[in-house]
């Protein structure tokens, strides 16, 4: 099954080379070309958590994922600058999660100190 989603996948891309350049691939450049081009896996990871919830009239999601370092010091890197972690987005996101922390523990000293009276 894996070979034959493998073999789907190097056809699709490499339908969008042109023909020449495609027959003058060997089976020892198609393979390492399947490998530069194959899709990431993230089912290997110890903890992969993903939420999706409807959110103004769209469905958004979160994704947690961790485990072990995989990639190389130049890839993270280039990862952070291409996805920085200071954006508006993310500032917002962060605010918003630490505004409903704080309000849940609020209301839980509010409802517990009304509770117990000494």
């Amino acid at each position: 099954m894996a070979t034959e989603q493998q073999n789907d996948s190097l056809d699709a891309l490499l339908a969008n080379l042109p023909d020449d350049v495609v027959e003058s691939f060997t089976a020892d450049q198609r393979a390492a070309l399947w490998n530069a081009a194959k899709p990431i896996s993230w089912r290997k990871h110890p903890i992969n958590i993903r939420i999706t919830f409807p959110f103004f009239g769209g469905r958004h999601f979160v994704t947690i994922v961790g485990g072990y370092e995989r990639r190389s010091i130049d890839r993270i890197d280039r990862d952070r600058h291409m996805h920085p972690l200071r954006t508006a987005g993310n500032v917002l996101f962060m605010l918003g999660v630490g505004g409903a922390f704080y309000l849940a523990a609020v209301i839980g000293i509010f409802m517990f100190s009304n509770l117990i009276e000494f």
